[in-house]
């Protein structure tokens, strides 16, 4: 438990917090969740939505920041695990915006879990992405499902054709001139995500298209 002197607010207590110092990269964003419920409680702080919303990206802001914008935190994501997650399909806590939430005798076990998790004792096997599904995530899985870009991580890419880049970017042969502004676009989503290969792809196409013989 953490305790700070001379605090005046809890407002105060939860903008002092450091992100937590071990590997939760791990763990998916519903057991964070019910980490930092249990975390406010524990330090005698009610856990309202947004005491909860921001106290998880402080503890945990590589899970919790909205993509494009790593220093704010990303309410609409904890409110998925709050509310949709937590309270209605796992019931690991009650409460609503109106009350606060806590956890239930459910969530206190799967919270004993978590704890082992953070610390190392129990193993997981899948790391659970950072990424939450938004925009930007669906229309990037869509580009990787592609020809084009299955043909560029084939390293096949003298293969590509332009009806392949065309098809990858959703556009006919007749709406063709737009490709370079759809690359921008895409190019901007892979960036909000950090999806480096997808860029690299990005840059080939853009090459490819304009001509260049290195591409």
């Amino acid at each position: 438990m953490i305790k700070f002197e001379n605090e005046k607010t809890e407002e105060d207590f939860i903008r002092r917090l450091d992100e937590y110092k071990g590997n939760y990269l791990p763990l998916d964003k519903d057991r964070l969740v019910l980490f930092v419920v249990n975390f406010l409680q524990s330090n005698n702080i009610e856990p309202t939505f947004d005491k909860i919303a921001v106290t998880a990206f402080k503890l945990f802001p590589k899970k919790f920041s909205l993509v494009g914008f790593p220093e704010y935190p990303d309410s609409l994501t904890v409110h998925y695990c709050v509310y949709i997650h937590g309270t209605k399909s796992k019931g690991w806590l009650s409460g609503n915006v109106q009350t606060g939430y806590k956890l239930t005798e459910k969530g206190k076990y799967f919270l004993d879990e978590t704890k082992k998790m953070l610390e190392g004792k129990i193993k997981l096997n899948k790391v659970h992405s950072t990424v939450p599904r938004r925009k930007e995530v669906t229309f990037i899985n869509l580009l990787k499902k592609t020809i084009a870009y299955k043909k560029y991580m084939q390293n096949k890419k003298e293969e590509i054709t332009e009806s392949d880049i065309l098809e990858s970017l959703k556009l006919s042969q007749e709406s063709s001139k737009l490709a370079e502004e759809y690359i921008k676009k895409y190019s901007d989503y892979a960036r909000r995500i950090n999806d480096q290969l997808v860029l690299e792809f990005l840059v080939f196409i853009k090459n490819k298209l304009r001509g260049d013989k290195n591409a």
